[in-house]
């Protein structure tokens, strides 16, 4: 009776081994760096004194981030309801002073970067230029 007891239940070595390769995978899995990228609207806030409006020739841009696999499962990741705000007058600063302006996707990254995401932001992917036009 005793031999069919054993032959039924895992070996206890079998389970830790087991136990310690999920372990091992969900380390590894979670250590890599991901490159991700997210549609996210564009809102706008902050307009120049004077201006009334302001209308976004493309209301969602494509942005790409490197992300460790943790932190990618954490907000603002997870969150489907994506918003960058983008202050107009901190955005048009170094420009002439126009109604319209318009920026490529480096000059776009270069703003977010430094106002927004931080290093983590690797790419503004669409649209490859955005305009504003303020009235």
């Amino acid at each position: 009776m005793s031999n069919s007891k054993k032959l039924k239940l895992p070996p206890l070595a079998f389970l830790v081994c087991l136990i310690i390769a999920a372990l091992g995978w969900v380390v590894v899995t979670f250590s890599k760096d991901y490159r991700v990228t997210l549609d996210f609207k564009v809102q706008c806030y902050n307009l120049p004194e004077g201006k009334k409006s302001v209308t976004v020739s493309d209301t969602v841009v494509a942005l790409t981030f490197n992300q460790k696999g943790l932190k990618y499962l954490m907000k603002p990741f997870s969150n489907k309801d994506r918003t960058v705000y983008i202050s107009v007058s901190d955005l048009i600063k170094p420009k002439h002073k126009v109604t319209v302006y318009t920026f490529s996707s480096k000059e776009m990254r270069d703003y977010l970067v430094a106002h927004c995401y931080g290093s983590d932001l690797v790419a503004v992917e669409s649209p490859e230029v955005i305009t504003f036009y303020l009235r």
